[in-house]
């Protein structure tokens, strides 16, 4: 028969969101090839940081046409190769 023994601690709810986060996160990568996690799509923050501009500059570039966003949902996200063809276009 094993012995086992169950600890208690405080843990605060956001450490504790965060642990399981890591877990999960760990375990999907086990399991999942790495090709399968590259990104398609990237969010309107990711894409303003990626480009060195504002959301609202990203907004602008959607009405006039400089670089389209696709709504998945209510939420707004620029495809990975648009994003990329942009930062080219930049630097």
């Amino acid at each position: 028969m094993t012995n086992s023994a169950i600890q208690l601690m405080q843990i605060d709810l956001d450490s504790f969101g965060q642990f399981i986060q890591k877990l999960v996160r760990e375990e999907l990568e086990k399991h999942i090839p790495a090709q399968l996690t590259e990104r398609e799509f990237y969010t309107r923050e990711e894409t303003a940081k990626l480009l060195n501009v504002s959301l609202t500059t990203l907004f602008h570039w959607n009405n006039d046409g400089t670089l389209k966003n696709t709504k998945i949902g209510k939420r707004v996200y620029y495809s990975k190769d648009e994003v990329f063809s942009k930062l080219k276009q930049v630097s």
